[in-house]
């Protein structure tokens, strides 16, 4: 009897995707490990002409695989220059999470660009840190004559890595700045809980292998009857 070779190359290329699937479905999860959320706090602030306005950048992260902390995170905001002037750069306590450390601090700012950068590093590095909290406070105040309106709060130019100096995925959720003469100031509070969501890769991964015992099941049932 000769060997079917339609047979076994069906059964081949059936395990070759269920096996990717559960290959992409392992590399999400770990990649899931190794991410940063950085997002402006209150996502939406308010101020009338002329007030001070404290915008906030809240971090989230729980670190690499294995418990390894967050060693150093640095992020940039660009902001409409005509409207906003700065004031100063307030590190958070993000950093300080974990183990005792110094945090190290350096700034760039280009006022006439409107940009501001902040980088924070631990020292010594090990341990690390993880968790959720203010990363840093960009203080503003907003030009007596600015125009109402509503002005973007970029967020750039974000990195970060753990102490084994693997680098983190970077999310960047911005926010705006609301003008109006009528408004109360809203600005910077603590950081509300994070909530992450489902991780829908995971259930590829286990689709496309449950996807794969069906595939075969099917073709060898079609071939027995023969």
């Amino acid at each position: 009897m000769k060997p079917n070779w339609t047979y076994g190359f069906v059964i081949v290329v059936v395990c070759v995707f269920a096996t990717a699937g559960l290959v992409g479905a392992v590399g999400t999860t770990g990649a899931s490990d190794s991410v940063m959320i950085l997002e402006v706090d209150p996502d939406t602030n308010e101020a009338p002409p002329g007030e001070t306005v404290h915008v906030g950048v809240t971090m989230t992260s729980d670190g690499g695989y294995g418990d390894i902390g967050v060693d150093n995170a640095s992020v940039a905001m660009e902001y409409d220059s005509d409207v906003l002037t700065l004031e100063s750069v307030d590190r958070g306590p993000w950093m300080e999470q974990g183990n005792e450390t110094e945090i190290v601090t350096e700034t760039t700012i280009d006022e006439e660009a409107g940009y501001v950068w902040i980088g924070q590093d631990r020292d010594p590095h090990e341990g690390g840190a993880t968790g959720q909290d203010r990363l840093v406070t960009f203080t503003f105040t907003v030009d007596e004559d600015a125009d109402e309106g509503e002005y973007e709060l970029e967020l750039t130019d974000a990195s970060s890595s753990l102490t084994n100096e693997w680098p983190q995925q970077v999310f960047l959720h911005d926010g705006t700045l609301v003008v109006d003469e009528d408004a109360s100031v809203v600005d910077a509070g603590p950081p509300e809980g994070y909530e992450s969501g489902d991780n829908s890769m995971s259930g590829f991964g286990i689709g496309l292998a449950m996807l794969a015992v069906v595939l075969v099941a099917v073709v060898r049932s079609r071939f027995d009857r023969r």
